[in-house]
């Protein structure tokens, strides 16, 4: 099982993604662009975040929930240092009994949901790579509203008793309607890389799988990611977002680069399930849908169903939108 997610999201007076600092400026994230306008294209440097800024929050998210539920993490990823298992110094007696790379690879996931799902690099005698179960990329502006992003540097003065130890800063904030991707492949969580075989138990399975949508869900719903938040904790909302929830194959959904991209996605993906299903294949592709439409936006209006899909649900609201995904997952009906 495969899980896509596009959304929109308004970040106003954003400074989640500084790079560097130049004297007592300190600059945003920027990012080239390729922009088509009336057929010609265009290069733009717009205000970015960064998926490894994203993917930082996810896993500490995970790791958070993780020990809630009372599922396995690391000492590392408990603390939020996510150097993971790539080197010999840093192994827990656990790890150091495993015999070869496929030992340890089973011997981390067992003992760590963050891992699991986050992927790990070993580069010790035996190699062992863990692709990440989870894909994301940089956040710029929607190609619709590039001409409406914006940063710019804000005048503040740090404060001090003597006169000559105050001093004056810069802080660059950015201003845009953000494009969010997220991929996660459900259906390899506790699943071996070199043999695709189950390391963990169903039940164990059911709740990691649940887990790695809830901390999305927490991710997108409070938007918790980024630095510099205790004094440029930025405006923000979720304008819409789409899920697409796919098995056996992979069917994601469509970039939300314009605002006919829930209608797009619907139609791909009706295309897409035609496609996979067509011929002699004896696995059919089976494809439900969820989004949110907050309204604040003229979007695409989705009509009836397409063929080939076998649910579109919508939801009403961002954790509503997660609660109807989880549903699809373990089986409950979306009314």
């Amino acid at each position: 099982m495969f899980l896509s997610v596009s959304a929109r999201i308004l970040l106003n007076n954003e400074s989640l993604n500084m790079v560097e600092s130049i004297g007592n400026f300190v600059r945003h994230r920027r990012a080239p662009i390729v922009v088509l306008d009336k057929g010609k294209e265009t290069i733009k440097y717009v205000p970015a975040i960064s998926g490894e800024s994203i993917a930082h929050a996810y896993q500490e998210i995970l790791a958070r929930l993780a020990l809630g539920q009372k599922l396995n993490v690391c000492d590392n990823c408990r603390n939020g240092y996510f150097i993971k298992h790539s080197d010999d110094k840093i192994f827990e007696e656990w790890a150091s009994k495993a015999k070869d790379g496929g030992e340890l690879e089973k011997e981390v996931i067992a003992h760590c949901v963050v891992e699991d799902i986050g992927g790990f690099l070993y580069a010790g005698k035996t190699p062992v790579k863990r692709t990440s179960r989870f894909s994301v990329g940089y956040m710029i502006p929607c190609l619709d509203a590039v001409g409406s992003s914006a940063i710019e540097g804000q005048f503040h003065v740090r404060y001090a008793e003597k006169k000559e130890q105050q001093s004056i800063f810069i802080n660059e904030v950015g201003s845009a309607i953000y494009s969010f991707g997220f991929n996660i492949d459900l259906g390899n969580i506790g699943v071996s890389s070199l043999n695709a075989s189950k390391v963990i138990g169903e039940d164990e399975l059911g709740k990691r799988r649940e887990l790695a949508v809830k901390a999305l869900s927490q991710l997108l719903s409070n938007l918790d990611f980024g630095g510099k938040r205790s004094r440029f904790n930025p405006n923000g909302e979720v304008l819409s977002a789409v899920v697409v929830i796919s098995k056996p194959y992979i069917i994601t959904a469509s970039p939300p680069n314009y605002r006919s991209y829930i209608c797009d996605t619907l139609l791909k993906v009706s295309k897409a399930v035609k496609v996979m299903n067509s011929g002699n294949t004896m696995t059919k592709e089976e494809v439900r849908m969820v989004y949110y439409d907050s309204g604040k936006e003229e979007l695409c209006k989705i009509g009836e169903r397409e063929e080939g899909v076998k649910e579109v649900v919508k939801a009403s609201n961002l954790p509503e939108l997660f609660e109807k995904v989880i549903n699809v997952l373990s089986g409950q009906p979306n009314e």
